[in-house]
């Protein structure tokens, strides 16, 4: 056999050099990633569904089970509202599933009502529902655009006054530059009851530009004049008055009293008795 041959024989019967055998080794390698990875997304995948579909079947369950229908409704602190207009404002009732129920939207609709200062709603789980109420309360009627309107004590309207359920209370009257602090005050020393009176024998409250407040008693016929700015201590002056003339008395027979500062003038609804 010749050189020649020979060099032949062994090229043929090479082997693939480690360069070769390197890059089928990553291909492979990397065929074989691909395939766990879909392998384990594909079983992810499933498993998702099949929790979809049981969250699905569960929850229609669960808004269908008379375990979890209402069967109670709780509501603490309406006064002027109704148990039935709450829940018409709410629009709800016993026998709703509580799964289906919008909070959200019931304590919306409840805020809406000009009435409710503001609203609560809670689920109490398996058939409770339990709503609390902060209602506005009206001290005064105000006269606007020609209709009387409740108004709370710094007398800011609430609603237009209805037949069906009238409440009476004085009547304000703001003068144009009258501050709505002085009817918040006059208020608050109603509640305090340092006026010889309460709110309810008020007829009327007018309250001028200059900070003075007068009032009409409708029971007696006398009409009160006060300087809202110094209100503590015009009433103990008009306390003493007031107990002064109960006295001697003489309470049914005066027309007018006015405080100013440390002074009082009381006018008489008669000549027959001068004035102080």
């Amino acid at each position: 056999m010749t050189a020649r041959q020979s060099r032949t024989k062994r090229n043929t019967g090479r082997q693939h050099s480690p360069r070769t055998v390197g890059v089928l080794h990553r291909f492979f390698s990397a065929m074989t990633g691909i395939l766990g990875l879909i392998l384990v997304l594909g079983l992810s995948l499933g498993i998702l569904v099949l929790l979809s579909a049981a969250l699905i079947h569960g929850y229609r369950y669960a808004t269908s089970s008379e375990y979890l229908a209402l069967q109670e409704i709780e509501i603490k602190g309406n006064q002027r509202l109704t148990y039935a207009e709450i829940l018409k404002l709410m629009q709800v009732d016993t026998g709703q599933n509580m799964l289906k129920m919008n909070i959200s939207r019931m304590q919306k609709k409840l805020a809406e009502n000009p009435w409710v200062k503001e609203a609560r709603v809670r689920r109490d789980f398996p058939n409770q529902l339990h709503v609390n109420i902060r209602e506005k309360q009206a001290s005064f009627w105000v006269q606007n655009d020609n209709n009387l309107y409740y108004a709370d004590k710094k007398g800011r309207t609430i609603e237009p006054l209805t037949p069906e359920r009238l409440v009476s209370l004085p009547v304000l009257y703001l003068h144009d530059g009258a501050q709505s602090r002085h009817v918040a005050g006059i208020v608050t020393t109603l509640e305090k009851r340092r006026f010889p009176f309460s709110i309810q024998d008020i007829s009327w409250i007018r309250i001028t530009e200059t900070g003075r407040v007068h009032m009409y008693i409708h029971g007696l016929d006398l009409e009160l004049s006060l300087d809202c700015r110094e209100l503590e201590q015009q009433t103990d002056k008009l306390n003493l008055v007031w107990s002064d003339l109960r006295r001697r008395q003489d309470i049914n027979d005066i027309k007018r009293i006015t405080v100013a500062g440390e002074n009082a003038w009381v006018a008489y609804q008669t000549q027959a008795k001068p004035e102080n």
